[in-house]
């Protein structure tokens, strides 16, 4: 009995959390609310927080489904999509950082959107908008992906993505199943790239991946690094 109204106290909590932050943003932030970029938002210091330092190091490499890689971009952000223990349709999150001159990741940070509560917090989240955590999972930094999406970005395109993740952080949006869940989050991010999201925001996340793929004209083609036109 003590266990049932433990459990029916985590449920009240975090639905009244979801509830009053049901005025908050449930949607991707327009670019005029994000603060332009600093320096601050590129440093080791800011960024520690969505490492996998504590899970081994970068995190794991995972195949690509697609890519698309231009020579000399200096950045990349990646959406990856694996399986969850606590849902069917599966998470989607974004990994991120520097490459070298070869294309080669040489810094990777993971950020996405996960109800807090877990089972509680997914399923509430079909009901009301929920509270987030933003810092990856030791699932993000050790389960494989059954899909990954690579875009390189130029230096604008990466200072933009530094300050909407600076952004998020700072203004977290809420979890909801059906408006903003995890597959929007990190759609919004694209928008950095002039990536677009693919019609309905209902789509599970191991079909969404593939849609995402091909809004964008990717087709599920691994390419390697070409020359960028204006180079």
């Amino acid at each position: 009995m003590t266990r049932i109204r433990r459990s029916l106290s985590v449920v009240a909590s975090l639905l009244a959390s979801g509830l009053a932050l049901g005025a908050c943003q449930t949607s991707g932030p327009t670019d005029a609310a994000v603060s332009a970029y600093t320096a601050e938002a590129d440093s080791p210091a800011t960024l520690k927080g969505l490492t996998c330092s504590n899970n081994g190091g970068m995190g794991r490499t995972v195949p690509l489904t697609a890519s698309r890689v231009r020579a000399g971009d200096p950045a990349y952000i990646e959406f990856r999509g694996r399986m969850s223990p606590a849902i069917p349709s599966g998470h989607m999150y974004v990994a991120f950082g520097r490459l070298d001159a070869a294309g080669n990741p040489v810094s990777r940070y993971h950020i996405g959107s996960y109800p807090k509560g877990y089972v509680v917090g997914l399923y509430g989240g079909a009901l009301v908008p929920m509270p987030v955590e933003l810092e990856p999972s030791i699932l993000d930094c050790s389960m494989g992906t059954f899909d990954a999406y690579r875009v390189s970005l130029t230096e604008e395109q990466y200072k933009k993505l530094l300050a909407k993740v600076a952004y998020y952080r700072r203004n977290p949006p809420t979890w909801t199943m059906f408006g903003f869940n995890c597959n929007n989050f990190a759609a919004s991010l694209g928008s950095v790239a002039g990536l677009r999201e693919p019609v309905g925001r209902a789509v599970p996340t191991f079909a969404y991946v593939q849609a995402y793929i091909r809004a964008n004209g990717d087709g599920g083609q691994i390419s390697k690094p070409v020359q960028r036109p204006d180079a």
